[in-house]
């Protein structure tokens, strides 16, 4: 793992996704095999495999004090394109000097935080999120722990995610699931509704089927769930029938459960013809 501290122009930056989105890290620890956000490599010229490095924006929170006051009032979100849980945080605490700078910022009620992770290591700054009254997410796919150590190598066991999510509920958290990716064939959407059914809302996010996803990702699919081939190659060449169907399981399963499901997200500019 190639990890070394580096010095950024910007902590907290306008983002598409939201007003706001905070990346502490640059790479991923977690590893997983469908990450989108490989295309950083590219764009920032990384030699490393994605999944092998890791960039601690070691800047990040002194930068963070001066653009609390000058930026406009908006949503942050915690993270796009990193886990901002990842083993690294346990040592590094970047993730939780930030949260400890907004929730003492004179300016903090300027803006909401939504975190989204994978790692039950978010359990260490429940008492930030509730001072800061955030909402914490986990992304779930799949409830088996073999799958789940094949697709996501570094992250946190699928039960160790909805025994997480659970307990920042209790302690008084607004909490959500992040159905995603969803992928064709493996993930079964109705065993994953009945485990977050406690939750106050879920996403559902469709696999992203951009080149650069699928050439990653399809060799270990061939290779470890070879049965399940058929179903992958009908979604990418069939999207609008898949999504479709799939779309009309997603609100089935909402009245069934009784949870709302806030969004259904669709790559669809990125998928394969």
């Amino acid at each position: 793992m190639n990890v070394k501290e580096i010095r950024v122009k910007s902590c907290m930056t306008k983002s598409k996704l939201t007003d706001y989105v905070i990346n502490p890290y640059t790479g991923c620890e977690h590893g997983c095999k469908y990450c989108y956000a490989d295309f950083i490599r590219i764009f920032q010229n990384i030699k490393d495999k994605w999944g092998d490095f890791v960039f601690i924006k070691a800047n990040c929170p002194e930068l963070l004090i001066k653009e609390l006051e000058k930026n406009k009032p908006g949503h942050i979100w915690m993270s796009s394109v990193c886990d901002c849980y990842m083993p690294l945080e346990e040592k590094y605490k970047l993730t939780r000097k930030i949260l400890e700078i907004i929730a003492n910022s004179p300016y903090k009620n300027k803006f909401t935080i939504e975190i989204l992770t994978k790692s039950a290591l978010v359990r260490r700054d429940f008492d930030l999120l509730k001072k800061l009254n955030a909402e914490l997410g986990l992304s779930i796919n799949n409830l088996d722990e073999k799958t789940a150590r094949i697709l996501e190598p570094f992250a946190s066991s699928p039960s160790e995610r909805i025994k997480t999510l659970k307990e920042a509920k209790k302690s008084g958290i607004r909490v959500f699931g992040f159905i995603s990716p969803v992928f064709p064939g493996i993930t079964n959407l109705e065993d994953i509704f009945k485990e977050l059914s406690f939750c106050d809302y879920v996403w559902v996010e469709f696999l992203n089927m951009k080149k650069s996803v699928l050439n990653r990702l399809m060799p270990i699919i061939r290779d470890n769930f070879p049965d399940k081939v058929g179903d992958f190659e009908f979604a990418i060449n069939n999207p609008e029938e898949y999504h479709e169907k799939m779309k009309k399981q997603v609100r089935e399963l909402e009245k069934k459960y009784k949870l709302k499901v806030i969004e259904i997200v669709i790559h669809q500019e990125l998928n394969l013809k």
